[in-house]
């Protein structure tokens, strides 16, 4: 884990170094969860599906090539994070709650029940009224918290 140096003036964060092995680029700002695969190892990660959405890994910093290493921020204020939507039918408010996606390099916003935990929190409101897609995604500002 890469821990950043203690600064007033700027948020903390904390990071970790993962190998993608999703078969293509994740890039930056993009979620992406643990391989629970055959092949295991803690540090091997890819694109969610909808068995692995609690492996949650956290968000990558910068591009990640496809068998290569990078870092994913675990922890802290983050300001583009990939957040999926469904246009035309919701705002969602700051302090909302971020999860997984499956099948996207996103997080989404959703209900946590009382006592769970979620993976990241919206840090601005979105407001989707003005698109017409069915879905959108964009980056957006949030405080990851994949610990």
């Amino acid at each position: 884990m890469l821990f950043k140096r203690i600064s007033r003036s700027s948020a903390e964060v904390v990071f970790i170094v993962a190998k993608n092995v999703s078969g293509s680029t994740i890039t930056a700002g993009y979620s992406c969860v643990f391989d629970v695969g055959t092949n295991v190892d803690g540090v091997r990660v890819t694109q969610a599906s909808g068995t692995d959405l609690g492996a949650y890994a956290g968000v990558a910093d910068a591009d990640i090539a496809n068998s290569a290493y990078g870092l994913l921020q675990v922890y802290g204020y983050r300001s583009e994070v990939y957040v999926k939507t469904v246009a035309n039918s919701s705002t969602y408010s700051t302090g909302s709650n971020l999860d997984p996606v499956a099948d996207v390099w996103s997080l989404t916003p959703s209900a946590v029940a009382a006592g769970d935990k979620s993976f990241a929190v919206l840090c601005e409101a979105i407001t989707d009224s003005s698109d017409t897609s069915s879905a959108y995604s964009a980056n957006f500002k949030g405080f990851i918290r994949a610990l």
